[in-house]
């Protein structure tokens, strides 16, 4: 058994939030369309999709990639201005207020990590993840398909062949023949093979997009990624921070375009200042979420497998069960038990490293107030921009552990099985 390290680069910068517990990493966004328009949107919007995917298909991945910026520039533009009037008026608020619906600190902190929420999402979109969407979509198909053939094959015990089928039943869609059943199973066998073909690019291409926001890994590596509880997180720190920093630059181009009009750089530094929020706000609930959610519910899935355990003994010292069975029990148990304790290792690890991250990252607090502080009465903002854009690009690698004897396949599947009770909350 081995266990291999694993690189994640992040921001060196980051600035304290306004401490909201709310968890970023989850969020909807709806739209509406008139009823009386309905089709003449659908018929825009069909053109528009084929326009675009033609275009797509004929630019250069420069071409997509400074598109693909530019959209994102748009969309998340709004959210960061909006979050940084919140941020502005802040300091002048009240502590709490009496009076109903008068803004306090309180309720504007809590209106402001909506807002950063917002961003997250935003900021959250690239190519990784439609490459992490796609990788969960192939393994749904497959397990579907491991469904269906399972269901076919207990079908095909009652089922009778087709020489032996009545007229009634040859054109009956539900009494299918055993030949017939054999057919769908060797499909859905086929449609296993090909997705599985299928996961291996895909998992290429999505260590290849990880690579190019500085999140290096190996097979083993994308495997920790995308079976942990912690792994969407981690992903998404890293997406959010590689879009912060297209983000920042194109708000520095924008500053010294506007000549240092100091009411626009004043705007533009603050939407900066706000980025940096989010990365702060990113990091303290992943850390959060690990301590508070996660390791408790593992050390409860420890705890009971060492009741099932002690148990179990129990009743084969007094002969009161099955002992082939009970040992059974007793082995799957300590798997349990193994795989929990080994997740809590691995879950802590990276919960240290974010933490210390963090932590490093709050002498950079004074020094980013200071600066916005500030840009309020200078004109010199695309200097001060230029030196946080530098402070991005000075990134620190953090190691990433993966799981301890994860080649091991029956820790892995039961480290699976941990991770869909984690993601759905047991």
């Amino acid at each position: 058994m081995r266990s291999c390290r694993h690189f994640l680069t992040l921001a060196a910068i980051v600035v304290c939030c306004c401490g909201c517990s709310e968890g970023p990493f989850s969020g909807a966004f709806s739209t509406e369309k008139s009823a009386g328009k309905e089709a003449t949107v659908d018929s825009v919007d069909l053109v528009a999709d084929e326009s675009s995917a033609v275009a797509a298909a004929d630019s250069s991945p420069a071409e997509r990639m400074r598109q693909r910026i530019g959209d994102l520039f748009g969309s998340v533009l709004p959210t960061l201005n909006q979050a940084r009037e919140l941020v502005d008026r802040h300091a002048s608020l009240p502590d709490s207020s009496r009076v109903p619906f008068k803004p306090d600190k309180q309720s504007n902190a809590a209106e402001l990590n909506e807002l950063l929420d917002e961003a997250i999402e935003l900021l959250g979109i690239s190519e990784v993840s439609d490459y992490r969407q796609r990788i969960r979509d192939s393994n749904a198909a497959i397990a579907t398909a491991h469904t269906n053939v399972a269901d076919y094959r207990r079908q095909r015990v009652s089922a009778s062949w087709a020489k032996d089928q009545s007229q009634l039943d040859k054109v009956n869609p539900f009494e299918l023949s055993k030949e017939a059943l054999d057919e769908s199973i060797a499909d859905e066998l086929e449609r296993i093979k090909s997705q599985k073909q299928l996961l291996v690019e895909l998992k290429r291409s999505f260590a290849d997009e990880l690579s190019k926001i500085g999140v290096e890994v190996d097979e083993d590596g994308v495997e920790s990624l995308l079976s942990s509880v912690s792994g969407d997180d981690i992903v998404t720190m890293a997406v959010v921070f590689d879009n912060i920093k297209q983000v920042t630059t194109q708000l520095q181009e924008l500053t010294e375009q506007s000549g240092e009009a100091l009411n626009v750089s004043k705007r533009y530094y603050g939407m900066y200042v706000v980025m940096i929020h989010v990365m702060d706000r990113i990091q303290k609930t992943f850390v959060r979420d690990i301590n508070r959610k996660h390791i408790p519910k593992l050390v409860e899935f420890a705890s009971k497998a060492d009741q099932n355990i002690e148990q179990a003994r129990a009743l084969i010292k007094i002969d009161g069960g099955d002992p082939e069975l009970l040992n059974a029990n007793i082995a799957s148990n300590e798997l349990t038990r193994e795989t929990a304790n080994l997740y809590v290792e691995y879950l802590q690890r990276n919960a240290d490293l974010i933490a210390a991250e963090n932590r490093r990252a709050q002498k950079n607090l004074a020094t980013a107030i200071n600066t916005y502080d500030t840009v309020k009465l200078s004109s010199d903002v695309a200097a001060l921009m230029n030196t946080g854009r530098r402070d991005f690009e000075t990134l620190m690698k953090l190691q990433v552990p993966a799981l301890r004897e994860f080649s091991n396949e029956a820790i892995r599947k039961e480290f699976q099985r941990m991770t869909l009770e984690l993601r759905g909350g047991g």
